[in-house]
């Protein structure tokens, strides 16, 4: 029989299971990375240049989804998300709170209100049964966060959320821990409306800081290239001149 030190936890004076701390992540960086970083110092471009479309287009041909959106962060791009789904003040959004704090504030960024709705215990993914539960006449999305590499059970949230009292709901997926896993032969980036990844160093892989929305709809994808720009119609490598037109309220989220 274990002894009463062996089943108590090291926080409460018992052994702990490891000698030296568990880092919480470590991204590997090799000789190409430092080489690109160099690159991309020694171009013209520091910012908004032509490697942005270059990793999007990387993204699309790794996931299979119509368009990638890049942003500076995975909570811009969160916050892009609930943006052209059409969140506002009024609304509710059914998400998960297992998970990191990023994907309930950007409901409420927008004014909209986070409704919570458990996990399964076994896989810790929000429970289609309980989102059901939660569908209420507010409710215009279901956030559905990816854990440990599992994408969530988008077929099931799907037909929550076409058979919505108040009319079909973004489904959109916070696929953070996610990327390049794959549901019933279909990957990551092309299970949702919506589809969020972080590029932070504990994600999958890193741009240092960064994230980016992958969607299959033009009108969205259009939106949020938008909206990570100031709200401006045009980004610059499509101008020809310095003369642009703003056309919504956006953010510098590039």
């Amino acid at each position: 029989m274990a002894s009463r030190s062996a089943l108590r936890l090291a926080i409460d004076g018992g052994r702990p299971v490891r000698d030296t701390l568990l880092a919480y992540a470590r991204q590997v960086i090799d000789d190409t990375d430092v080489a690109a970083v160099t690159d991309a110092l020694r171009s013209d471009w520091l910012t908004t240049g032509p490697r942005v479309p270059a990793f999007e287009h990387g993204l699309v041909a790794a996931t299979g989804a119509r368009h990638a959106v890049a942003f500076s962060s995975g909570t811009a791009a969160l916050h892009g998300a609930v943006v052209v789904a059409g969140l506002g003040p009024g609304d509710e959004a059914i998400t998960t709170p297992m998970t990191f704090v990023a994907t309930a504030n950007a409901v409420l960024y927008v004014g909209a209100t986070p409704v919570f709705a458990d996990v399964r215990p076994d896989d810790l993914l929000i429970d289609p049964a309980k989102v059901a539960e939660a569908v209420g006449p507010a409710t215009r999305a279901i956030i559905a966060v990816d854990y440990a590499g599992h994408p969530a059970d988008y077929p099931a949230l799907r037909e929550i959320a076409d058979r919505a009292p108040a009319g079909p709901l973004t489904v959109i997926a916070d696929a953070s821990h996610s990327l390049g896993a794959s549901l019933h032969g279909r990957a990551v980036g092309t299970l949702a409306d919506l589809t969020v990844l972080s590029l932070h160093p504990a994600k999958i892989m890193t741009t240092a800081e960064g994230g980016a929305v992958l969607t299959d709809r033009d009108d969205l994808a259009e939106r949020l290239r938008r909206f990570r720009n100031h709200g401006i119609s045009s980004e610059l490598a499509a101008r020809r001149d310095w003369t642009y037109a703003m056309v919504e309220l956006g953010y510098n989220y590039r």
